[in-house]
């Protein structure tokens, strides 16, 4: 199985699905020119899945429950700090 690193771009809200590879491992969270992204280790000739990811800025509630924890992100140079889970 040939598998490589793939990158998606999150939304600015608190809970959104993106559509990844079957069986891909999220490596980590973490903001690249501006934006909050999530890496992931996939084979890209898998089907799709629909993996469940939250934002949640310092000081605001974090996920119930099961949530794993992938990464911080720092924009505006530093002024907005979210933290990101896998739920």
């Amino acid at each position: 199985m040939n598998r490589t690193i793939w990158k998606a771009i999150l939304l600015p809200q608190d809970v959104q699905a993106i559509e990844i590879p079957h069986g891909a491992e999220i490596l980590c969270a973490r903001e690249q020119h501006e934006q909050i992204c999530v890496w992931f280790r996939c084979d890209p000739t898998a089907a799709k899945d629909q993996r469940q990811i939250a934002i949640v800025g310092t000081g605001h509630p974090a996920p119930a429950g099961e949530g794993r924890y992938i990464g911080t992100a720092s924009l505006r140079g530093g002024s907005l700090i979210f933290h990101v889970f896998e739920l």
